[in-house]
């Protein structure tokens, strides 16, 4: 089948997330960009560094600096150190993990602008180039490892002119300047020109691994580290001729020329060809795929002639593995260096001032301070994309723009339903239906997929590739192993709230015995089977070997080593991605029972006295994992409500030693141990308010939580103005809104806004007396009038005053929707209501003097069975059990535990025991 046609898509909006931190002030601007695997990294005018999670885009940290504007920012590629340039000329190095810390500052381009900040690939040393064509090298081991008093920067050489683009690769530096590139051996010290023919202007220069299967068996390989710690001196310029800088066969060079031209040059600098891309430039420009009120801009240039076009590329990057992208300040461009070719071009965008690539997405960064992110798909890729998203009708939307393309290459018999729907009648369709209608499509499309075979990093060729190829496919495929995972789930694994594997031959050979019995719809072989098992057994057979003695050395060390085996298990998914969910089952159980374990068998004491981070942050992440349960997030990444049940979570008291661990250093992870494991709230928010922390910051997490013991700890205490912004979340809530960004949540069904104020009045009854809670209900009346209470609650306090006053300190709940009630076991049991008030008015009714009722001995309706059958009243030393004694006064029990009948008392004229 053809290929699809290649499209830029912008589904994913980015820019009032990355904006949300700075909304406050007008003062502070984004200055620059970066992005890698896990964060989007945003320098600023302040001096400070904005950290976002990548996917999905939420904001992160504030990592505040004083070093002046921040110009350029570049994190490493283990994610652990972030280098910044600011505006002065400084280089910052500023560490993540295990703490953020600023180590390091270099002053070797000092009042000089900084233009260029790269990597090399095992994240232990910045490459630095500035506008005067200086170039330098920050070591981190030299000031990590081998003492502070030692340089960490060091000049590596003086070029002609600017540098324009930094890039490295497997011990190789590629420096572009305005006028030559040049390619630097940085083990050996060395670097050469590339090519003879100069030019004038920004040009820019990247390495490009050449495809697997595209590779020669031989190649030279570069052990990860050796270059660490050693000192750099300053490089020495070779001849064009010689050939000592490294050569490696899996290594290409792209250099841009002016008029749309490009050097292919191999890894030792020898030019191998030149490509020209001016006439294919020739084409017009492919709009951005965006879904704009449900109806997307129609492609009405295709048939628009385009001239001929001349582009010096500033910048370039590798994006999806094998094509380079570029811009300029107007425009975008994809290009095909393999097999010349223009993939598309776009000028929807002016004045870009900054762009980063990761995988397939692109991240730009415009003039104004406005971002964009868009993703690399082919048109297939995209419906696939929609469809497996639940996107459905833009799905539909996007396939009807495309039509004349999809025609082209798919036969219109199989898909012409798609097209016969009238434009009106298309928004009136429900999402089922349109899944309905689109399914033909989309298994033409699947098939498509799956039909070309791909080659592994291992060499192996997979032939059924389609889920590798495709990332959405592994998220959102629903393939035919679902109902054998509800069989594996009933059958193997034991529903509950933390799951267990005893054995890992025991489930495997469940396992076994599950496909077998489906063995007309899976492929699963015996190898398969012992593969998983193989995989998995090293994570059981470390877990069980920590024990409550091991020393804190050897913990470290234990978890070094699972996680190392936890990634190995992991990449289980990659090699069987046709049944990645039983990969994911199977990899879920044994991390939640090695959590478990660990949890059992470490001694608490150690989380007390420890200043280690790792073995820290790992109890704090196993506690998390083993106690979350459907905690979600807006997509600003506060968090929402849900309907859980707020339940004493396992392994209490390492939760509580967290919060005492993190109370006077990390607010932050506080609240994000609460707000994953609501219960620790109760136990959080006594210490915060000892810290005298601003209440009105967790003031919206309590009332999503909706815990009536946490929030009678806090409601309380708010002054007016505290309870305005209570007035304002309850308004949100109720009109569901995210209390952040006060955006619309339309996928929220359950009503957040439900909550439970006689809850609440009755824990501060408890907590604090029925006096204390009576004005808070009055002031609840003033500033909620229109909240109703529960006549409940309105006899709870006076059953609780009349106990308070005798010097009992007890609260009676008398909600009808206490599960705690059944029966007759309590006199707040709604069964006995009735009889109750008949006891009632026989006792109003008995006596003359009715303050008698408030000292005399009676029974108030209370039913008493005695354990000892045989018991005695002291005063007549008859059964207690008498018929005719008891009548309808009953009996009297005081807190000794002695029991007389009532009327012995009134008789002998008795008002305590006197058997004492």
């Amino acid at each position: 089948m053809q290929e699809f046609p290649y499209i830029l898509s912008e589904c994913e909006e980015i820019n009032q997330v990355l904006h949300k931190p700075i909304n406050s002030t007008q003062r502070i601007k984004y200055t620059c960009l970066n992005v890698s695997q896990n964060y989007i990294i945003l320098g600023s005018t302040s001096g400070s560094i904005y950290l976002f999670n990548r996917e999905p885009c939420t904001f992160q940290q504030l990592i505040p600096l004083s070093e002046g504007i921040v110009s350029l920012v570049s994190i490493s590629p283990d994610e652990k150190t972030i280098a910044l340039a600011t505006t002065r000329g400084i280089v910052c190095i500023v560490t993540l993990k295990p703490t953020i810390k600023l180590v390091a500052t270099s002053n070797e381009h000092a009042y000089e602008k900084i233009t260029c900040l790269c990597w090399n690939d095992n994240s232990s040393e910045i490459y630095v180039g500035d506008g005067t064509g200086k170039v330098s090298v920050i070591i981190l081991s030299v000031f990590t490892v081998n003492g502070m008093f030692q340089s960490p920067s060091h000049i590596l050489m003086n070029l002609e002119s600017s540098i324009v683009q930094l890039n490295y690769s497997s011990s190789l530096l590629l420096i572009s300047t305005l006028t030559r590139c040049y390619i630097c051996d940085t083990i050996h010290e060395q670097y050469k020109q590339i090519g003879n023919k100069g030019r004038n202007g920004e040009f820019g220069a990247c390495f490009y691994k050449i495809p697997i299967e595209q590779q020669n068996v031989k190649t030279l390989t570069v052990k990860k580290g050796q270059d660490i710690g050693k000192k750099k001196s300053s490089f020495s310029l070779i001849s064009e001729n010689n050939s000592d800088v490294s050569e490696l066969n899996s290594i290409k060079i792209f250099c841009a020329r002016p008029s749309s031209r490009f050097w292919e040059i191999s890894a030792n600098g020898v030019v191998l060809k030149t490509h020209q891309f001016k006439e294919l430039l020739a084409i017009p420009p492919m709009k951005i795929h965006r879904i704009i009120k449900h109806e997307l801009e129609q492609r009405n240039n295709i048939n628009q002639t385009w001239t001929t076009q001349s582009i010096n590329f500033p910048q370039l990057f590798v994006i999806a593995s094998k094509y380079l992208f570029s811009y300029t300040l107007n425009g975008l461009y994809i290009l095909d260096p393999v097999n010349p070719n223009v993939v598309l071009w776009n000028n929807e965008f002016t004045n870009i001032t900054m762009a980063d690539v990761i995988d397939n997405k692109i991240y730009l960064m415009i003039s104004d301070n406005e971002f964009h992110c868009l993703t690399l798909y082919t048109l297939d890729e995209l419906i696939l994309h929609l469809y497996y998203t639940n996107q459905y009708y833009d799905c539909l939307e996007t396939c009807i723009t495309y039509k004349s393309q999809l025609l082209k290459l798919i036969n219109d018999q199989n898909i012409g339903d798609i097209y016969n729907i009238e434009t009106n009648q298309r928004q009136k369709l429900e999402n089922d239906e349109i899944s309905v209608l689109l399914q033909p499509l989309i298994s033409i499309l699947k098939s498509n997929l799956n039909l070309n075979p791909i080659k592994l990093e291992s060499g192996i060729v997979v032939v059924n590739a389609g889920n590798l190829k495709t990332k959405f496919t592994e998220d959102h495929q629903q393939n035919k192993l679902t109902i054998t995972h509800q069989q594996i789930s009933s059958s193997s694994f034991e529903s509950e709230s933390i799951i267990e594997i005893s054995s890992v031959q025991n489930t495997s050979s469940k396992i076994t015995d599950i496909l077998e019995t489906n063995s007309d719809d899976l492929s699963l072989n015996e190898n398969l089977i012992k593969k998983i098992q193989n995989d998995i057994e090293p994570v059981f057979t470390l877990s069980n070997n920590i024990k409550i003695s091991t020393s804190e050395k050897e913990v470290e060390k234990f978890i070094l080593d699972i996680r190392k085996e936890m990634d190995n298990v992991e990449s289980l998914q990659q090699t069987i991605p046709n049944y990645k969910d039983l990969a994911y089952d199977l990899i879920q159980n044994a991390k939640i029972n090695c959590t478990k374990t660990f949890l059992t068998n470490v001694s608490i004491e150690l989380l007390r006295t420890t200043m280690n981070t790792i073995i820290i942050d790992h109890f704090m992440g196993a506690f998390v994992l083993i106690n979350t349960i459907n905690y979600n997030e807006c997509t600003c990444g506060f968090p929402l409500a849900t309907d859980r049940q707020i339940n004493e979570p396992n392994f209490l008291e390492i939760g509580k030693a967290l919060l005492d661990k993190f109370v006077n250093k990390s607010t932050d992870k506080c609240i994000y141990l609460c707000n994953r494991v609501p219960y620790m709230w109760r136990e959080y928010i006594t210490l915060y308010m000892k810290q005298q922390y601003a209440i009105e910051d967790i003031l919206s997490q309590c009332l999503l939580i909706g815990d009536s013991v946490t929030l009678s700890i806090i409601l309380p205490t708010l002054d007016a103005n505290q309870w305005k912004l209570i007035t304002k979340y309850l308004k949100l809530m109720n009109d569901k809104k995210c209390l952040s960004c006060e955006q619309q949540l339309i996928t929220l069904t359950n009503n957040i806004s439900s909550i439970n104020w006689n809850g609440i009045i009755l824990e501060v009854m408890k907590k604090d007396g029925p006096d204390t809670a009576m004005v808070f209900l009055k002031k609840l009346e003033t500033l909620i009038p229109f909240q109703t209470f529960d006549k409940s609650i309105f006899q709870s306090f006076i059953f609780t005053k009349i106990l308070h006053h005798h010097g009992l300190q007890l609260a009676v709940d008398f909600n009808k929707c206490n599960s705690n009630v059944h029966g007759y076991n309590t006199m707040c049991s709604t069964k006995i209501k009735d009889q109750l008030i008949e006891v009632l008015k026989k006792d109003i009714a008995r006596f003359d003097n009715k303050n008698i009722l408030s000292t005399g001995a009676h029974h108030w309706g209370m039913r008493y069975k005695s354990k000892n059958k045989s018991s005695t009243c002291p005063c007549c030393t008859l059964s207690l059990q008498t018929s005719v004694l008891l009548d309808n006064n009953g009996i009297a029990i005081f807190p000794c535990g002695h029991t007389y009948h009532v009327v012995c008392m009134i008789e002998k004229k008795l008002s305590k025991c006197n058997l004492h």
